[in-house]
């Protein structure tokens, strides 16, 4: 992979701060230091979903109270996905990123002092505030350092980090949590996120924004940039981008929300399935997940931004069918992996074509504007198919309700520009 290079470069003979300080600006640090934001976010979803028995029995919380928490702390993502992102465009991305993996370590270790529902409430709430806001400020922040040849393939391995963080959270859940707990999980959660913000630190500033920084410093940036960048969205040389990425992220979100919830109780309690083999096909999904990351930007850079999203938007239908309607475990093996290859396929395209469709003046806010709107779906659809089914048997949910989500991203993609190729504006 190659990188846009940045406005400096050290020359022979620096110390060797400079020295260390370049080896951290380079594409490849920048790349896995974000990456590593995704982890932490993926490790952290999946263990509190993981361990929230535990948490609910350790608490005495009831388990509609519990959905109540969920959902209300689920609210977080979304706003800090909307908010966040504006002060990027404002201030910077490098040091919004860096607050952002500081405040959800920071809570992710105060979940593990719960003793009461609503702080238990308000610490998740914050969790998935920083989380929210982590994903696209760094994503805009790897796209503006990328060249457009390959920033696909570098924006799905940056996003395959939330697969590896549901592998990592599934490890630790089953050989830390029997012996110890579900606090500990929470503390080993949140320190090593910790060490991530020290290196952070070194991170250059995006040298898009620098550029726009000057600009508007001197006076010199187009009058249409100058508005506030919510503003921007919805001026008509962007209200189509807009309207088109709420619309495939809401799709992507309303897909792929209801099974990453129910898929585990659909399968243990419909299916009669062990804990042991519902967590074995559980990792089966995050391989999956990993692969479609990746394989987006593969894909994405060898077709279009466009052909590349509405494939597995596609192998989404099909997917979400199979699962719901497999009749052994070999095929609901099968059908899970594929649940995960399209979900992951479809989010790795996501980011890559958000961050070429917004200049750089709202960039970071168009992203997260979207990936927020998206994120409500995320929060509200786990609900209704729990009220639709009650007794967990959301086999046809999954097909029909998954499926029509994925047919409505295959119209709006259709429907979208093709960005393959530009240099960000």
């Amino acid at each position: 992979m190659s990188v846009a290079k940045g406005p400096t470069v050290a020359g022979a003979g620096e110390p060797t701060e400079g020295r260390f300080a370049v080896a951290m600006a380079g594409g490849g640090v920048a790349l896995s230091l974000v990456l590593m934001g995704w982890l932490f976010s993926g490790m952290d979803y999946s263990i509190y979903a993981s361990a929230l028995p535990l948490i609910l029995s350790d608490l005495k919380i009831s388990i509609p109270s519990g959905g109540v928490i969920f959902f209300l702390s689920l609210q977080g993502l979304w706003v800090g996905s909307i908010l966040v992102p504006i002060v990027a465009d404002y201030f910077g991305r490098r040091r919004v990123m860096m607050g952002n993996i500081l405040l959800y370590a920071l809570t992710t270790g105060a979940v593990a002092l719960s003793q009461t529902s609503w702080y238990l409430t308000l610490a998740r709430f914050l969790v998935n505030f920083g989380v929210g806001a982590e994903q696209p400020v760094g994503a805009t922040y790897i796209s503006e350092r990328w060249n457009e040849k390959t920033r696909a393939r570098a924006m799905g391995f940056m996003q395959s980090g939330f697969a590896i963080g549901l592998l990592l959270a599934s490890l630790l859940l089953a050989t830390l949590a029997p012996h110890f707990g579900w606090r500990i999980l929470f503390v080993i959660g949140a320190l090593p996120a910790l060490v991530v913000v020290g290196f952070r630190f070194w991170l250059p500033e995006s040298p898009k924004f620098e550029e726009v920084r000057q600009k508007r410093q001197t006076g010199t940036l187009a009058k249409e940039e100058q508005s506030f960048p919510i503003g921007q969205l919805f001026s008509p040389a962007l209200r189509r981008a807009t309207i088109i990425g709420m619309i495939i992220l809401l799709a992507g979100n309303a897909a792929g929300s209801g099974i990453l919830a129910w898929a585990p109780t659909y399968l243990k309690v419909n299916r009669g399935l062990d804990i042991a083999s519902v967590g074995w096909l559980g990792t089966i999904d995050a391989i999956g997940l990993f692969v479609g990351y990746n394989l987006a930007g593969i894909v994405s850079d060898w077709t279009s931004r466009r052909t590349s999203l509405m494939v597995f938007f596609a192998l989404g239908i099909v997917a979400l069918i199979a699962f719901g309607v497999a009749g052994t475990i070999a095929l609901l093996a099968v059908a899970y992996f594929l649940v995960g290859v399209s979900g992951g396929g479809q989010f790795g395209n996501f980011i890559t074509y958000l961050s070429e469709m917004f200049p750089t003046s709202a960039r970071a806010t168009g992203v997260g504007w979207c990936m927020g709107i998206g994120l409500v779906a995320w929060s509200i659809v786990p609900l209704v198919l729990g009220l639709l089914a009650p007794t967990g048997n959301f086999g046809t949910l999954f097909a029909v309700l998954g499926g029509s989500a994925c047919l409505l991203g295959i119209i709006g993609t259709y429907l979208g520009p093709e960005t393959k190729g530009q240099a960000l504006a």
